[in-house]
């Protein structure tokens, strides 16, 4: 306790540096086309530990947060057991097959979402809605990656999130693009008022099941269905906007603006990526048409969380001062100005990219020397 007590002066100095290259390294891995791979499993012989030295201080935060408790006790079986067992089981259920077969499943996600990808064309709106519509693989992959973030390898953003709004009972959630219901369910265990939306019908039916089975009180809307007007308090779309098809785009944010009382939140993160074949369902490569959208359709910034995500308030769509946010946010986001300069800096990562590739690899030369 002492050592760590003497020690915080000296991560406190360090904090900005460590904020810098945690940016310069999101920035970077937009570049790699080489997409997740496959996941880890903490429980095989030999796997490396959690590397702490990467986290952000919001993320040693969340560890110890008793709000990643509630995030725990959301992945473990109704009858008790491990946050493990939980998330193989609830898939081994669901999908009719051993918890064996599941853990393969989640390990080598990828490779069978990419087979669910390539298994027709993916060249306009409808095409990608069918892949979300008829896709399991997300549901291995988005589940697996709940129990590494109680491993400490993932990064717990929806806890990162909670505890950064600090929402109180009877707060009204959307939970937009609601995956497997998991950060749906840690809002309810918050005691907010939980609303998932997804246009993927076999995600929402699994988490349908998953919340059930734990008596969690939820409604349900499978997308494009339409959403209730100011009718909540906060909209999270957690690493969602990147995977909405650009015709769709627009017709999203303002549904969503919609969807929020005067003033409420909107919390979102881009996970925009190189366009690659291992890439391939994330639709944006570049952050700024997404952050351009979202305020056009009168959304102001908020925060900003742990560097990359958002937190927007929805403002006005009418009136001088609304017209003045969309000419200020035009320049800044969609001017030749605003994409020339990012062009430079992508460019920039694309060779600090292939720069430490080209490292890693003499380094393995050298070593196998």
């Amino acid at each position: 306790m002492n050592d760590r007590h003497a020690a915080e002066p000296m991560l406190r100095r360090l904090a900005p540096i460590s904020r810098i290259l945690n940016r310069v390294a999101l920035v970077v891995l937009r570049e790699d086309v080489s997409g997740q791979g496959r996941h880890i499993d903490p429980d095989t012989p030999g796997a490396p530990p959690p590397n702490t030295s990467r986290w952000t201080t919001a993320h040693a935060a969340a560890v110890t947060s008793p709000t990643m408790k509630v995030f725990r006790d959301a992945l473990r079986p109704v009858v008790g057991g491990s946050e493990r067992e939980g998330v193989l089981d609830d898939l081994a259920r669901h999908f009719g097959m051993s918890t064996d077969e599941a853990l393969a499943r989640c390990l080598d996600w990828e490779s069978a979402s990419l087979e669910e990808w390539e298994a027709a064309p993916r060249d306009n709106t409808a095409q990608i809605m069918e892949f979300y519509d008829s896709a399991t693989s997300w549901a291995f992959d988005l589940s697996w990656y709940n129990y590494l973030q109680v491993n400490g390898i993932g990064y717990p953003k929806s806890v990162i999130v909670a505890d950064r709004l600090q929402l109180r009972p009877g707060t009204r959630v959307l939970d937009y693009g609601s995956g497997v219901g998991v950060t749906a369910q840690l809002f309810a265990g918050l005691g907010c008022e939980v609303t998932l939306a997804d246009v993927a019908k076999p995600l929402l039916d699994f988490a349908r099941r998953r919340l059930t089975a734990r008596g969690v009180e939820a409604s349900y809307i499978h997308l494009p269905q339409a959403l209730p007007e100011a009718g909540f308090d906060v909209v999270t779309a957690l690493d969602v906007m990147a995977h909405v098809p650009p015709e769709e785009l627009r017709r999203t944010v303002e549904a969503i603006h919609a969807a929020l009382r005067p003033g409420g939140l909107f919390v979102t993160g881009f996970d925009v990526r190189r366009r690659s074949r291992r890439n391939a369902w994330h639709l944006f490569d570049d952050d700024l048409p997404l952050r351009w959208e979202i305020a056009r359709a009168g959304f102001r910034k908020a925060h900003l969380i742990d560097g990359h995500t958002w937190v927007y308030r929805a403002g006005p769509t009418a009136g001088v001062r609304s017209r003045i946010h969309r000419a200020a946010s035009w320049f800044l986001l969609a001017s030749p100005p605003a994409r020339l300069i990012r062009r430079i800096r992508r460019l920039m990562a694309r060779f600090a990219l292939s720069a430490i590739l080209l490292l890693a690899s003499r380094r393995r030369q050298a070593q196998d020397t």
